[in-house]
């Protein structure tokens, strides 16, 4: 893994989640396609981040590891 993209990423998250703690979030899974919807970071814990997003009419809570940020899985646009 590497560290320092680790380190930028945690970083980069603390800092948005201090100013406005608003993202955009992609994700493209086998069930689940998301593309850049705005989602709001409600917590920041030392292996994810939960957030929560309006998504099909409803609202939606979910976790987003920092392992699927590196390998891609999950894209945030602000990153």
């Amino acid at each position: 893994m590497d560290n320092d993209k680790l380190i930028y990423i945690i970083n980069r998250i603390n800092e948005i989640y201090l100013n406005s703690n608003i993202i955009h979030v992609s994700l493209n899974q086998k069930r689940k396609k998301i593309n850049s919807v705005e989602a709001k970071i409600t917590g920041i814990y030392n292996n994810f981040i939960t957030v929560t997003s309006f998504v099909n009419n409803y609202e939606e809570s979910f976790t987003i590891t920092y392992i699927d940020l590196m390998i891609g899985r999950i894209c945030i646009d602000e990153l």
